[in-house]
């Protein structure tokens, strides 16, 4: 039903050819079979043999399905989904069919509804479905599409099924430094098969650096640096399922989820800032931003060249528990489902520092600038070095917490009826409640003595080095490092008062109740289904008034009803037309929601940027009528060659615009730059997608895919607008060998520019040039249930560039992640 509808779509009826996955040339065969034997229009990813998934992070084997690519987070991992050219915001990805809580450990990151797929590690997923195309009993939320992970269960698995596995990665830009890594799990079942429970445990340590050029030159602070970010991430995740059998008619299904993330970072950015163009020099073939600063020169007056430092202790939680149970009836199965979702997190608490010496002619120091480079940033001081330390004396500094927590219930009730009316086979019908509640919190330390904390000299650990790649001949590619989580607890020792921000304070609440009816048919030479889906759903936002003396809240409501239609046609053995159109809707993400300030400063802030973000609980949900059609031909058991047409119309989507505001009831009053959900009027997404995928008999196999996308859009008052997350060209292609002594995989993925959320500093989308990027694995099977496998990721160490949108357009981050390497041993039985 809905809770299982992947599972029920994805069967489409019960002469699904059986396949057992043994292998990589198997699971693509696996995949392919839910593809062409679906409903809907799905592709699929199977790994039924645990530990097998083809990557160590789900979005990136992800962005191996035609149609779907994915954006990178601060460390190069893949951290969001884009199907067929849609924001990846408005891919909706769920557990089991349901939603999963989680919570942004970024200071200025904003909290969505999808699930962040790195917090689940992959030898916990079964497999997944993406839905392109959506059927009524499925939850309404993807306007881009519908990804669903599918934990594993004990009734599935052999009895006393065990398997373990050690690794260990690194990055090329870490020096010696690796992370280690660990996952057990055991499946019972009783001889009856009516009772089994499963536990599985991971943990790992990840290796994550950023070497940037960050170019804010034409921004409100003027301001460019070359900035490292170091994070090591200690992920631990637990799964327990227990499933109940007492009869054939009668099943439960009770699971538990929980992953816990330690993303303490450091980051640092040795900036010039606050730039007077007044007094630059060298200017006379400059050409100047919109702020009136020229591109190149020499800076010889600006409030600073000094390290911007900020570490956070960041953590998160996300737990889910629920209880299934299914009855199936003569000519008919009642299904439900009652299950909690949470999450709490936040930055942990982001100690910042400014080290370094004003610009002007009493300290003698200079900086050589061109910021108007295609591919690179010059920053050259004159007069000092930067992997000197007795100059960078400490300037200021503050503390600042926030707390974020992400809460869901959820019950439904699914019926599904056999009926005889002609073509119609069966009637769906259920109905779903979901109470969520969202809550932003931010608190700001007042700190004692902190005199004895003079230079950066005092946290010295090293050289942060490794920016070559990033800046222009002539800057320089290495600068003291900072002992971060030291700088952390001097400040927390100097801590006297917590103080909660209530200008930063945000809630959202937020009921939905959806029904839906489905008919699902099939006749000599076809199949599909039918159905609407009404929606209701209730907003209120609350946040603290102009004078922080009350909370005032806001609400919202609207209806939706949404029809789907899917339809499947053999016109040979061999070959399936399939169609579709529904009207889809995803709503606005609750950072997009929340109505209160998200960041805003409790002191002066030394770098002399005041930026913050705000959301509008009334905003309008994404919605759009989507159709397509394609070709699928099975021309043997293993090989597919398939051609698709896609058109979404959006009828109004969210997008984020920079406003000034001159902000006076708040802790530091002063005009600033704030990032705003902007409602846009619509826009048309129209495309085509191509697949090939097919295994030969001597061991080899490709899976090739190539999506064209024209996406254009326009705001409310009529003004053009680029639409997040489409690439126009986007292109995979993936060869592999399997042999009984070993498997290898050479992955290659391609994409043309496109417009995005930065990793910058204040939010806001960014133009990002094309990106290429090699991957690999080979796997050693040492023994029948001992393997060793090496995979490399972003073999080619692709430097990634975004752009302003607008203004002068200059490179606005460049960006080196290096390159990643895991080696693991596993053993199964």
């Amino acid at each position: 039903m809905a809770a299982e509808a992947a599972d029920a779509v994805a069967a489409g009826n019960e002469n699904i050819e059986k396949i057992e996955v043994r292998g990589m040339r198997a699971s693509q065969k696996a995949a392919m079979n839910e593809k062409r034997f679906s409903n809907a229009v799905v592709d699929a990813i199977t790994a039924e043999d645990i530990g097998k998934f083809p990557d160590k992070n789900i979005a990136e084997s992800l962005q191996r399905v035609a149609g779907v690519s994915i954006n990178r987070g601060f460390a190069g991992e893949g951290a969001e989904v884009s199907i067929r050219g849609v924001d990846p915001t408005l891919t909706q990805v769920q557990m089991n069919g349901q939603f999963v809580a989680s919570t942004a450990w970024f200071s200025q990151g904003a909290n969505r509804r999808s699930f962040n797929m790195d917090l689940m590690p992959s030898e916990m997923i079964s497999g997944l479905e993406v839905f392109k195309s959506p059927v009524a009993s499925l939850d309404e939320g993807g306007v881009g599409g519908t990804v669903i992970l599918h934990t594993r269960k004990p009734l599935d698995l052999d009895t006393n099924t065990f398997f373990a596995s050690a690794e260990a990665n690194t990055n090329t830009l870490a020096d010696s430094e690796y992370g280690l890594g660990g996952s057990a799990l055991f499946s019972w079942k009783n001889d009856d098969e009516t009772f089994g429970i499963l536990g599985m445990a991971s943990t790992l340590e990840s290796i994550g650096r950023g070497r940037k050029a960050e170019n804010y030159w034409e921004e409100g602070w003027s301001a460019s640096g070359i900035a490292g970010f170091d994070q090591d991430r200690t992920r631990d995740a637990f799964d327990l399922t227990a499933q109940f059998q007492p009869s054939d008619a009668l099943g439960f299904t009770l699971h538990a989820f929980r992953t816990e993330l330690d993303a303490t970072n450091t980051n640092q950015n040795f900036l010039v800032i606050g730039a007077n163009g007044a007094t630059m020099t060298n200017t006379a073939n400059a050409r100047v931003a919109p702020n009136g600063l020229p591109l190149s020169g020499t800076v010889n007056d600006a409030a600073w060249l000094a390290q911007d430092t900020n570490t956070r202790r960041a953590k998160m939680t996300s737990t889910v528990i629920d209880l299934r149970t299914e009855y199936q009836g003569d000519g008919y199965l009642l299904s439900g489902v009652l299950g909690k979702t949470y999450s709490d997190g936040g930055n942990g608490g982001n100690a910042n520092g400014l080290w370094g010496q004003p610009i002007n002619a009493a300290t003698g120091i200079t900086v050589d600038v061109d910021m108007d480079l295609a591919d690179a940033m010059l920053l050259s001081p004159n007069g000092v070095s930067l992997s000197d330390a007795s100059w960078q004396a400490f300037q200021g500094s503050s503390l600042a917490e926030s707390k974020l927590e992400d809460e869901e219930v959820y019950g439904q009730v699914d019926l599904k009826l056999d009926v005889d009316f002609g073509a119609i086979n069966s009637i769906e019908t259920g109905l779903k409640l979901r109470s969520h509640e969202f809550t932003n919190r931010q608190f700001g330390a007042t700190l004692g003595d902190t005199s004895q904390i003079t230079n950066i000299s005092q946290f010295d650990d090293g050289l942060l080095s490794d920016f070559d790649e990033v800046v222009a001949p002539g800057t320089p590619t290495e600068y003291v490092k900072i002992d971060g989580l030291a700088y952390w607890h001097a400040l927390n020792d100097a801590v006297t008062s917590w103080d909660e921000s209530l200008s930063n304070y945000g809630k959202i609440e937020e009921d939905v109740f959806a029904a839906y009816v489905q008919g699902n048919f099939d006749g000599d030479s076809y199949r599909g289904n039918v159905g609407l889906r009404y929606v209701k759903t209730k907003t209120e936002g609350s946040a603290y008034n102009g004078n922080l003396t009350g909370i005032d809240t806001f609400k919202g409501e609207y209806d939706d009803y949404l029809p789907s239609f899917n339809l499947a046609i053999d016109l040979a053995d061999d070959v399936i037309l399939r169609m579709s159109a529904a009207k889809v809707m995803t709503r606005a993400g609750y950072s997009q929601l929340t109505p209160g300030y998200r960041g805003l400063p409790d002191t002066v802030p030394e770098s002399g940027r005041y930026q913050t973000s705000r959301g509008n609980p009334a905003l309008d949900p994404f919605r759009a009528t989507q159709m397509d059609i394609g070709l699928e031909w099975y021309y043997d058991e293993s090989s597919l060659l398939s051609f698709a047409v896609f058109n979404k119309d959006i009828a109004s989507f969210i997008t984020t615009t920079k406003i000034f505001e001159d902000l006076t009831e708040v802790p530091v009053p002063h005009l600033y730059e704030v990032s705003v959900p902007d409602q846009g009027r619509g826009g048309k997404i129209e495309g085509f997608e191509l697949q090939w995928q097919t295994s030969f008999d001597n061991g080899f196999g490709a899976l090739v895919n190539y999506t064209y996308v024209d996406a254009t859009g326009e705001t409310d008052n009529g003004e053009p607008i680029r639409l997040p997350g489409s690439s126009r060209n986007q292109y995979n292609i993936t060869g592999f060998y399997e042999h009984d002594l070993f498997t290898a995989r050479i992955a290659y993925t391609n994409r043309s520019d496109f417009f995005a959320e930065g990793t910058a500093l204040g939010n806001g989308n960014d133009v990002f040039d094309a990106q290429d990027f090699l991957d690999a694995s080979v796997t050693a099977h040492i023994t029948e249930n001992f393997d060793v496998s090496l995979e490399g990721v972003n073999l080619l160490g692709e430097i990634t560039y975004q752009r302003h949108s607008e203004g002068a357009e200059t490179v606005r981050v460049i960006t080196d992640n290096g390159s990643r390497y895991t080696l693991k041993a596993s053993y199964r039985f």
